[in-house]
């Protein structure tokens, strides 16, 4: 009996000793329990919601390019595009192989897929393909259950409408490269809707035109992909850009031109406002958009035409007989008679050399005018000697020869206007007689831009007032020619002879571009021939002996402005390789001075006279 009551008394010692730990235990873990769901409830909530809910940049729609008449250069798109989420993904190829079947893309396309994949870097999320079609979307739909990571998401995309007109002046968006990432603070540009200016206005304007990015919250699944969008802070609109083309000339200017390697610059000669900028041949911008594919991008450099080439700034060419005007101002302004009249008989002595004039047999007796007017080598040859290379270059470099401008484009080149000191600085030998009779004709070192000479052109039609030139819109710009107009380059009654004789050039018979003439009263044109010497004479014939191409054939040249009585615009047109400004140049030249009179003709009168012509 006694034993039976000492074994119970350890017994029930134990127990409580075992139900005393389990009430420390459970004490312990109620207390603990309490203090996370009450006191550490709202950072617990927190860290949960952070793993379900991300945040996501919300970037802004680009700004609306527009031309002078408020049509609508650019578009914002809206597309479904796909995306791969590819944080802590380590089959990331066997994805893009079942993507790629599924779409049944190309190898080059699924090579680029590839590509932007290894390009990712620090970016989580990726776009692998935009704008997807209906069909693209219901396979990828269909066998959503083979692609994790995979999703497809509405988004925006920068579109150009009008690629072949506007691709040299308004460039592309395209997406940030590597450096442009590690330098953006902000994680904006991580985002696959992003894209940056990378030429033309797009770049220049890039920030104003990116506007200000929101934000939207979204809950996620476990492989970090939106499920919904809980909340939305939304972006601003970027700022809207008015440029001074005119879309129903520069449609017409492109056509025009599309057969031609060529450039076009049509300019308001008392605005300096750009009102057709066209270089072609042109490309697709839309196919920057995404990542410019490597077959693409190899097709337009490699092609021979250059394509990418942005002609109107950045080709420079020997402005031929154009640059003649320059010599003509100079000996005027520097007291040599017009009136004066120089014998040509096709070719003029120089020491041991002998220049020749285009004109075999020559023109005969010459004043200014007449030579402006037959373009005769002889008589610039003649004048040049008499006042020094150095008069007539530095009026090209008060013109505008020589000089970059700013037009809000990259890539803009100041061509040349030569001198002794450049020559001995580039060839080590000094200037010599041959050269400033080179010059003066336009060819050897002097170089031009196709706006330079459209710029030349304009300075020479409005009276001589130094205008520069506009591609963007300025609200103040007829504040500036009203100041500028006190100030003109040179005499008027200098430039009235000028102007004379371009007017003769195609309004009297015998001028170089008399079969080029527009022929209604009112709204004639003047102008200026030029015929820019790519290699000399003799190298061309031994060169077309050998390949039979036109490479080397001279580029053809025309500047001009109308009506003449009242100038209201200049214009540059260079063919490469067309052979003579009358030929090429002109008829192209004509056709467009035609047209942008016909557009701002609100008469009538001119639209009514071509058509009693035909």
């Amino acid at each position: 009996m006694l034993r039976d009551i000492r074994k119970n008394k350890i017994f029930n010692r134990r127990a409580f000793f075992i139900g005393a730990g389990q009430s420390a235990l459970a004490g312990a873990l109620i207390t603990r329990l309490g203090y996370l769901q009450l006191l550490k409830n709202e950072e617990y909530q927190n860290q949960s919601d952070s793993n379900r809910i991300k945040p996501m940049i919300n970037p802004a729609p680009r700004g609306t390019v527009y031309d002078r008449n408020d049509q609508p250069l650019t578009e914002n798109q809206g597309n479904y595009r796909l995306l791969l989420y590819i944080e802590n993904k380590k089959n990331i190829t066997e994805i893009i192989e079942k993507v790629s079947i599924i779409l049944d893309v190309s190898e080059e396309q699924k090579n680029l897929f590839l590509a932007k994949i290894k390009n990712a870097r620090r970016k989580s999320i990726i776009s692998l393909m935009d704008n997807l079609s209906w069909d693209d979307v219901a396979r990828i739909e269909t066998n959503s259950y083979q692609l994790p990571g995979v999703s497809i998401e509405s988004g925006i995309i920068r579109h150009y409408p009008y690629f072949n007109e506007t691709a040299h002046f308004l460039g592309y968006v395209s997406l940030p490269s590597e450096k442009e990432i590690d330098e953006n603070e902000q994680n904006l540009f991580m985002h696959p809707d992003f894209r940056v200016g990378k030429s033309g206005v797009e770049r220049t304007f890039d920030e104003v035109l990116r506007g200000k990015y929101g934000v939207k919250y979204v809950e996620v699944n476990a492989h970090e992909i939106p499920i919904r969008t809980l909340s939305v802070t939304p972006p601003t609109e970027g700022s809207k850009l008015h440029l001074t083309i005119d879309l129903n000339l520069q449609k017409f200017v492109t056509d025009r031109i599309k057969d031609e390697v060529a450039s076009v610059v049509v300019m308001d000669v008392k605005t300096g406002e750009i009102l057709s900028y066209a270089s072609s041949p042109s490309f697709d911008p839309n196919r920057f958009v995404e990542g410019v594919s490597k077959q693409y991008w190899q097709e337009l450099n490699n092609d021979p035409k250059k394509p990418l080439n942005n002609k109107p700034i950045a080709a420079i060419y020997p402005p031929g007989s154009t640059f003649k005007l320059m010599v003509a101002l100079a000996a005027l302004e520097n007291g040599v008679n017009p009136n004066t009249r120089v014998h040509c008989n096709g070719h003029y002595q120089s020491g041991k050399r002998v220049f020749h004039c285009w004109k075999d047999g020559g023109h005969g007796s010459m004043d200014l005018v007449d030579g402006i007017k037959n373009s005769c080598n002889v008589y610039f040859f003649t004048i040049a000697n008499q006042i020094g290379y150095e008069k007539f270059t530095e009026m090209a470099r008060r013109f505008g020869y020589g000089e970059k401008f700013d037009i809000s484009l990259y890539g803009a080149r100041s061509g040349n206007v030569p001198s002794d000191e450049w020559k001995r600085k580039v060839f080590k030998t000094p200037w010599v007689g041959g050269d400033t009779l080179n010059t003066a004709i336009g060819q050897g070192f002097v170089l031009a831009t196709p706006l330079q000479m459209a710029l030349v052109t304009a300075r020479i039609a409005n009276g001589g007032i130094p205008i520069k030139p506009y591609l963007v819109r300025n609200r103040n710009i007829e504040e500036q020619y009203d100041l500028l107009k006190h100030s003109p380059l040179v005499a008027q009654n200098n430039l009235k002879l000028i102007q004379e004789g371009m007017n003769k050039v195609m309004n009297e018979a015998g001028g170089t571009a008399y079969g080029k003439r527009i022929e209604v009263p009112g709204f004639e044109m003047a102008g200026k021939t030029g015929t820019s010497q790519v290699i000399s004479k003799r190298e061309k014939e031994m060169s077309k002996s050998e390949s039979g191409i036109n490479e080397n054939q001279n580029h053809a040249i025309f500047v001009g402005f109308a009506p003449v009585h009242d100038p209201k615009y200049a214009i540059s047109v260079v063919v490469e390789h067309g052979k003579s400004g009358s030929m090429a140049a002109a008829p192209i030249g004509k056709d467009v001075i035609t047209e942008v009179q016909l557009l701002n003709d609100k008469t009538g009168a001119l639209q009514a006279a071509l058509k009693d012509k035909a």
